[in-house]
């Protein structure tokens, strides 16, 4: 993980654990909004104006948060509005990495690593170096590494970019929809990292267990 910008060789998966060793999933970090005319989103500062060529998305598609933003891209017909960087599906010692056959090199900083991206966009950064993540070429910064955002992100903020006028989140399946992300976040997307990641046979029985009850 990076520690005050640079990168520490103690490195982990492991986002986080609690008491009991189970895995706890941390808050994403960068949480501004594209939007058609520059205003502010639910979170975060305005100024990220829709602009054709102006962001990059950066996914693995081995991750199941990274891999459903560039689908939301292409169901949007946002191709040519935004770029898309796959990295290496192996993680390093030093985090996701970029190039490789089954990967791209980064066509914007030349990083070889997703934590070079990360240092860039905040030189002072501690965390971890997830992704998806949203880049602005512009202002040279991390719009947002948050997934479900970035997902809200593409189905509404670039407007008239957007070359297929498909609804993503429709008003009249909201509920619907909400209540199935809701079974699917713990049981599926969460819950392979619950399992893997728990540091002690409690925390990993009562991880299958959950993901078994609230699969029912």
């Amino acid at each position: 993980m990076l520690v005050n910008g640079k990168w520490s060789a103690d490195w982990q998966p492991i986002q986080g654990t609690d008491a009991k060793g189970a895995f706890v999933r941390k808050a994403s970090s960068f949480r501004n909004w594209v939007t058609p005319d520059g205003s502010s989103g639910p979170t975060g500062q305005g100024g990220f104006i829709a602009e054709a060529g102006r962001y990059h998305l950066y996914v693995a598609l081995i991750c199941p948060w990274a891999s459903r933003t560039p689908i939301a891209r292409k169901l949007k017909g946002l191709e040519k509005a935004i770029g898309v960087s796959v990295v290496n599906p192996t993680l390093t010692d030093q985090g996701w990495a970029f190039g490789g056959a089954d990967a791209d090199e980064d066509p914007i900083l030349g990083a070889r690593h997703m934590h070079e991206i990360y240092s860039c966009a905040d030189p002072d950064y501690t965390g971890r170096a997830t992704v998806p993540v949203l880049w602005d070429r512009k202002r040279k910064t991390i719009v947002n590494n948050e997934s479900a955002d970035i997902l809200r992100i593409i189905g509404t903020g670039f407007g008239a970019l957007a070359t297929i006028d498909r609804d993503l989140y429709p008003a009249d399946l909201r509920e619907e929809i909400d209540a199935l992300g809701e079974r699917l976040y713990p049981t599926l997307n969460n819950g392979v990292y619950r399992t893997g990641f728990a540091q002690t046979p409690g925390s990993l029985r009562r991880s299958r267990h959950r993901c078994f009850h609230d699969a029912r």
